[in-house]
């Protein structure tokens, strides 16, 4: 097994969101999604978002522990509501760049969760999760590939460079592996008979410090270790996907007051339109994510 390493923590995005990916780094990701099936993006994430986001998860996990959840594993989805930090996540400039890039304009959210990991001392995490794969089942291979219908970004939100602190791992390029494709992989089940020892020198422990960003391919085979230390594990998780499949866990067309949203943010959280909008759009529609686009492009 080996492991695949985030940038030093002095290498840290504007505090303001909006330089974003350079054209050059916006291929090199791409190249590293499409060949690995997941890529860590070349900088972190501020500070601020950070302890924003560890902030509200707190308080929440102080509720969770008030109400007596007895489990090593709290979550909560559907969060862009809860707190301003999270549509700070829902426009994280460069996560938008990269799903620009493979969907175009057409894309809205497709999932948005924080998930907190604590210490298991014995035994395995009930709330862990086997190897699987995400995004939508029954599609047909392309070319004998998965393919590649939502874009996820992992934001961590601790540090999981120390051992056994229950981070990600991966099997390296299993988009493209026909023994380990989506259509395969019903959630919960081994994958397709195989051990992860049968890919060890494509199985990869990601770490990083807190701000770390990973961006992943849905057919990439992965699960979450168990947190043996004393620092609980979290993740922020936002999923872009084509505005025709629908959200995992979202209504849509939205049923709340989009008022008080950007006209993106009404887009990705999919305002109300008529039918035929949601797989064509209008131009003016298109125009809503035009700032995303390259620069050669603008």
């Amino acid at each position: 097994m080996t492991t695949a390493t985030a940038p030093a923590p002095t290498d840290t995005w504007p505090r303001r969101n909006e330089h974003g990916l350079s054209d050059q780094q916006r291929d090199e990701c791409l190249a590293a999604i499409d060949r690995d099936s997941f890529v860590i993006l070349p900088h972190l994430l501020p500070q601020d978002m950070i302890d924003r986001a560890n902030a509200y998860i707190d308080e929440c996990c102080a509720r969770f522990d008030r109400e007596e959840r007895d489990h090593p594993r709290y979550h909560e989805t559907n969060i862009v509501e809860h707190d301003p930090v999270f549509r700070e996540f829902l426009l994280y400039l460069p996560a938008l760049q990269l799903s620009y890039d493979v969907f175009g304009p057409m894309f809205h959210l497709g999932q948005d969760k924080w998930t907190r990991k604590f210490r298991v001392d014995e035994g395995k995490d009930p709330m862990s999760l086997t190897w699987h794969s995400d995004g939508p089942l029954g599609f047909p291979e392309v070319n004998g590939y998965a393919p590649l219908h939502t874009l996820r970004f992992g934001y961590f939100m601790s540090d999981t460079t120390h051992g056994d602190s229950g981070t990600l791992e991966v099997i390296r390029g299993s988009h493209r592996k026909r023994t380990l494709h989506a259509q395969q992989s019903i959630h919960w089940q081994p994958f397709s008979g195989h051990r992860a020892d049968d890919f060890e020198t494509d199985h990869v422990t990601v770490q990083g410090p807190a701000g770390t960003i990973v961006a992943f391919h849905n057919g990439i085979w992965h699960r979450a270790q168990n947190n043996r230390s004393d620092i609980p594990r979290t993740i922020v998780y936002f999923q872009y996907c084509p505005c025709m499949l629908h959200p995992l866990h979202r209504d849509v067309p939205y049923p709340g007051d989009l008022s008080p949203y950007s006209a993106e943010e009404r887009w990705l959280l999919g305002e109300p339109r008529e039918p035929h909008r949601w797989v064509i759009g209008t131009d003016a529609d298109k125009q809503r994510m035009l700032r995303f686009r390259r620069k050669a492009e603008k």
